[in-house]
């Protein structure tokens, strides 16, 4: 039976057949940050110093050449002989490591669902026990789905901002063939409903900077920019933002309105919708949304970026936005991968 040994605490956990670096640490009563339990988000991400661990996690989550410096996924993996984890990169206290899984379990009633385009649903969840929740605009929680085993959890990114949307928690969900939780919307949600959720989770945030920002979103990824873009705007946050929202066609755009009001309250908010096959009114941008970046703002010299979406998207405007000239570590994303995703699917 392999063991993990956990610097810079000198904590030794022994890991089961099959069982995961995290899991271990969390059964031996330890904390390491994490979010999504799977290997598609990054936030557990952590130093192999010695030893050898196989990684069935996403390359969005960590990259093949973060994964060839020794990086590893303590979620989603399992260590094929004895090993050294380095976990001081999570900025971790010694209380904190010490104190056990801190990721707090809640319970909302389902309040409202709406079809917000024929592909995303609009899901709002009001907290119950407790009854607030203080996040970071751009997390996300892990909800159980109704009438599944812990298996049938689920990430989701939350639209709403904290403090002022702390009671609620609200989703965009994708409708994918075979989703847990949309095809528990579709036949057997029934408004009042409890559900369970595990969070806040995730590092995604708005970074303190002096540099102008640059967000792109695609399908159910305008959850976290629209947390973020709120959480700016309520704080009369000065910094020139512009949101570029892509879509196959016009009829899945949404919340337009509400980046309207977004825009009322902030003048630094430039907003560009982008449809890549419009209809005969659409007066707007049309291709990719990189396309639309790329005619707009030829240079992003001096930009954060911050990328939402499907991680074919993501993968293309990452790889663009660097090329207008966004510095590397200035670039933040949340590629939406799918619970399940064979490892190393996602785009490079």
């Amino acid at each position: 039976m392999p063991e993990v040994n956990f610097d810079p605490f000198g904590v030794r956990v022994s890991c089961a057949e099959g069982e995961t670096i995290l899991g271990a640490a969390l059964r031996g009563g330890y904390y390491l940050r994490y979010g999504c339990k799977y290997g598609g988000c990054g936030t557990c991400k952590a130093l192999l110093v010695e030893g050898d661990a196989e990684d069935a996690g996403s390359t969005f989550a960590l990259s093949s050449s973060a994964r060839a410096e020794g990086w590893i996924l303590p979620c989603s993996s399992t260590p094929l002989d004895d090993c050294v984890i380095d976990v001081s990169s999570m900025e971790l206290s010694e209380a904190e490591f010490f104190g056990g899984d801190q990721v707090a379990t809640l319970e909302a009633s389902l309040e409202l669902v709406e079809e917000l385009t024929p592909t995303i649903y609009g899901v709002t969840l009001r907290l119950v026990d407790p009854p607030v929740m203080s996040f970071t605009a751009g997390q996300f929680v892990n909800l159980e789905v109704p009438g599944s085993s812990s298996a049938g959890t689920r990430a989701f990114s939350m639209a709403n901002n904290s403090p002022s949307g702390n009671s609620k928690v609200e989703l965009f969900v994708k409708r994918l063939p075979g989703g847990r939780f949309g095809g528990y919307l579709e036949s057997a949600a029934r408004l009042g409903d409890i559900i369970r959720l595990h969070g806040p989770l995730g590092s995604l945030r708005v970074r303190p900077s002096y540099r102008k920002i640059v967000m792109v979103a695609g399908g159910s990824g305008l959850a976290p920019l629209n947390s973020m873009l709120t959480d700016l705007a309520e704080k009369g946050d000065r910094r020139a933002v512009s949101l570029f929202f892509g879509a196959r066609t016009r009829d899945e755009l949404y919340h337009l309105k509400r980046i309207g009001r977004l825009r009322d309250m902030s003048a630094q908010l430039e907003f560009v919708p982008v449809v890549e096959y419009p209809d005969p009114e659409w007066t707007g941008e049309v291709g990719f949304v990189t396309d639309a970046i790329e005619r707009c703002m030829p240079s992003l010299r001096g930009y954060d970026a911050y990328l939402c979406g499907p991680p074919p998207m993501v993968a293309a405007a990452r790889e663009l936005v660097l090329r207008l000239g966004v510095r590397e570590p200035n670039v933040y994303y949340d590629a939406f991968v799918p619970t399940g995703t064979p490892a190393h699917s996602a785009p490079k």
